[in-house]
């Protein structure tokens, strides 16, 4: 597998980019120019699919999406990552090869909480996965965007 194009918008130092990933990627530039914000997107998304991950603590190991929200993100809020995989075919990188994409976008609410926006998954441009979805509004939330139940007062607790 190889990933062949990163997205952001309004993460961290980079109001919106697209990049096409060659077999051999350098990043150079002068201090603070964003190399390392833009390692950190992979960084991001590695730790959304890691066990005990997720999107609540990707944002927590960042200090929260304030911290992660571009400063010149004043009217869109919302924090946009993609990322396009090729997977080879037989070994191979060939035009035969799938092609995964995968999206997440997420903003904050009043108490700083991430709030998932969007979620999708993309195999050679069939939807395989797309959130927040009606389960999720009924109130059956998965992975990225749990909440926990407060447990019943002992007055309600079944004897």
């Amino acid at each position: 597998m190889k990933i062949r194009k990163l997205s952001l918008k309004n993460w961290k130092n980079f109001a919106t980019v697209e990049v096409e990933i060659p077999d051999r990627l350098f990043l150079v530039g002068p201090n603070a120019s964003g190399k390392s914000n833009f390692l950190d997107a992979f960084r991001f998304l590695r730790d959304l699919a890691s066990s005990g991950g997720g999107l609540q603590e990707a944002v927590r190991r960042r200090r929260g999406v304030s911290a992660i929200r571009c400063l010149a993100a004043r009217r869109e809020s919302v924090i946009e990552l993609g990322v396009e995989i090729e997977q080879s075919s037989g070994g191979k990188q060939s035009p035969e090869g799938k092609r995964w994409l995968y999206e997440v976008a997420f903003h904050q609410d009043k108490q700083g909480r991430p709030i998932l926006q969007k979620e999708r998954v993309l195999l050679d441009g069939q939807t395989l996965l797309d959130r927040p979805n009606v389960g999720d509004r009924s109130g059956m939330k998965c992975c990225s965007s749990f909440r926990k139940k407060k447990a019943p007062k002992s007055s309600q607790r079944l004897a």
